[in-house]
């Protein structure tokens, strides 16, 4: 069985670290190499920095950033925001990424998910998925503008993994930074129509909450307001995964 991993996830604004609620009422979290130091310390599977700014005001990733983070990482780190050619990932893999993440620019222009694997491979192409679900209609969601996009999660999520995704960011919008729980049911609707690993974003808020996720089937999850605003850490998050049986990385 694959290890579950547990990502910490930075979201990248102005140069420094945001935390919100779907997508908005942002509050400053600190820097983002200290605060990956300090996770990778703690035994993060992986880091994960999004950069929610750079593809809704028209620039490319913020390489100093990437460059920072990574030079604190011994775990992979995946860069997203603002990659909208092959040479913004080779930017961003020069400043030590070693996984790219696609969510609008993707969206935008999907021959870009083809374009990246051809160049890096399928296994460093993460395709972001942003869900919103309102009176049990899942729509994509564009966190530029916060308007809905016209295509079925579902049938985006094949047409991405059969351009050249190796895998997928799942984000529940209506849970992201609420803390109250994570959405199961999009995860599983989502895990029946790909056969890649799915890391579920948004709405962890408690060790239940977790544990519930990784029984659902999810390869990954995704943490930020839960290691923010919450007497949790990865340390105490993993010994609780492991006595529940989970398969963690120690």
């Amino acid at each position: 069985m694959l290890t579950q991993r547990l990502i910490p996830g930075l979201l990248l604004r102005g140069g420094r670290l945001a935390k919100g609620e779907r997508f908005a009422s942002y509050q400053d979290a600190g820097l983002p190499h200290t605060t990956a130091r300090a996770y990778i310390a703690q035994g993060a599977d992986e880091i994960l920095l999004l950069d929610v700014d750079a593809s809704r005001v028209g620039r490319g990733p913020d390489l100093d950033a990437v460059r920072a983070v990574a030079a604190e990482c011994q775990v992979p780190l995946t860069v997203g925001g603002g990659i909208r050619t092959v040479a913004d990932g080779h930017a961003c893999m020069a400043a030590g990424a070693d996984k790219l993440c696609v969510t609008m620019t993707a969206l935008d222009r999907s021959d870009l998910i083809t374009e990246l694997a051809e160049i890096f491979g399928s296994q460093a192409v993460v395709l972001g998925i942003d869900v919103l679900t309102d009176d049990g209609a899942r729509r994509l969601y564009d966190h530029r503008n916060g308007d809905m996009v016209g295509r079925d999660p579902l049938a985006w999520a094949r047409d991405g993994i059969a351009r050249g995704a190796g895998e997928i960011r799942l984000m529940a919008v209506d849970r992201e930074g609420t803390r109250r729980g994570m959405d199961l049911d999009l995860l599983e609707a989502v895990r029946h129509a790909v056969q890649v690993p799915i890391v579920l974003e948004g709405g962890a808020g408690t060790l239940e909450h977790l544990d519930a996720a990784f029984a659902a089937g999810a390869d990954g999850v995704a943490v930020g307001t839960m290691l923010v605003f919450s007497d949790n850490n990865l340390v105490k998050i993993k010994r609780y995964l492991a006595d529940r049986g989970r398969n963690v990385r120690a």
